[in-house]
């Protein structure tokens, strides 16, 4: 049974009527009467015992617990921990002394952050090197679009090298920030309902949930390869959740470090496909354009906490209702009517393919 607090007026009422039973002759409900006073106090200083015991109450459970370092506790009683924040890593670029071999620790810069070598690296017979770096700090922060470019902190250091490197086509990925509340609640409550079963596929999605900066994951068997497990994730601060090539490293290595030995596993990132949308709208304003294209961002994503977008799987299409996208249109503030042109039929991704927000068109 929830405790139930009592407002300032109930308590009020139970004060003065134990000062009238316990104190003949007296009367609480008289303004000027010193036990009225008394009562208000009294009544002032319960409310907040009550209030403390009510707090005290929701850090019982997990699922009212409001606090971080008690959720926390709950969620290590089942061996489920906080994501750490992670340091963005990958590979750069650059020019230098031909066929010289360069240390480990040489520190580039980007926009406040430094990122270090992680090992010692060799320039070719033309002088192209390319190094492993990983930065100093962390977060989501740290990581960078492929293509940008580093320049070298300390060039008196190392004066054969190029001022800036150029950052790998995979980008550098895997920086996250430490985990959230709600976030690591959804993990604890998910291992509380579903155990571990040695290797189900609840295990494998409860593995990759646990990289920094995965939000969603889908374990399920490959229908191609008898035995093999493939899992889709999608990360935080990418975009439409779209893992780069060091995140799926990332989830790789974490799940074959726990999983049972078994048959081949395959972290995987789903495949964005760009869903169009044309819509008659009334009343047709800037102002509720933009309301609905808030909805529509998030409806589209399956980032958010019970988004029903999810990615294709293996034996399971998954059906993108134009009613779905009707009903997020139709929630939206300022929005009167409304005719969704395109798509006007159930759309099917097949396995890998995610639906993510294309363009939006006003007629």
């Amino acid at each position: 049974m929830p405790l139930e607090t009592r407002s300032l007026n109930e308590l009020g009422a139970t004060i003065r009527g134990m000062f009238r039973q316990y104190l003949p002759g007296t009367d609480a409900s008289l303004r000027q009467n010193f036990t009225s006073v008394c009562a208000k106090v009294l009544a002032l200083l319960s409310r907040e015992y009550e209030l403390r015991q009510a707090w005290i109450y929701k850090q019982l459970f997990l699922t009212t617990a409001t606090d971080l370092d008690i959720v926390r506790m709950h969620a290590a009683e089942y061996r489920i921990f906080q994501k750490a924040a992670a340091p963005a890593s990958g590979s750069v670029a650059g020019t230098g002394s031909p066929s010289l071999t360069y240390p480990a620790g040489i520190r580039y810069l980007s926009a406040g952050t430094t990122y270090v070598t992680r090992k010692a690296f060799t320039a070719n017979a033309l002088g192209i090197f390319s190094a492993d770096v990983a930065a100093e700090s962390s977060g989501v922060a740290t990581n960078r679009d492929a293509g940008g470019v580093l320049s070298l902190a300390d060039p008196a250091l190392y004066p054969g090298l190029s001022a800036t490197a150029t950052i790998g086509a995979d980008g550098l990925g895997g920086g996250a920030d430490a985990e959230d509340i709600e976030s690591l609640r959804r993990r604890a409550l998910s291992r509380k309902a579903a155990p571990p079963q040695g290797g189900a596929l609840s295990d494998y999605e409860r593995f990759a949930l646990g990289v920094p900066g995965v939000v969603a994951a889908w374990a399920r068997q490959m229908s191609n390869d008898v035995g093999s497990i493939g899992v889709w994730t999608l990360f935080a601060d990418r975009p439409n959740g779209i893992a780069t090539a060091e995140d799926v490293a990332a989830v790789d290595d974490a799940v074959n470090a726990q999983r049972l030995i078994r048959g081949r596993f395959y972290a995987v990132a789903p495949q964005p496909v760009s869903v169009d949308l044309i819509i008659a709208l009334s009343p047709d304003t800037a102002s509720t354009r933009a309301t609905v294209t808030a909805a529509l961002v998030a409806f589209f994503d399956a980032r958010m906490p019970g988004s029903r977008i999810r990615p294709g799987l293996p034996g399971e299409p998954f059906l993108l209702s134009e009613a779905w996208i009707s009903e997020a249109i139709s929630g939206s503030r300022g929005e009167d009517n409304h005719v969704l042109v395109e798509p006007a039929e159930t759309l099917a991704f097949q396995s890998g393919e995610l639906p993510v927000l294309g363009t939006i068109g006003w007629v």
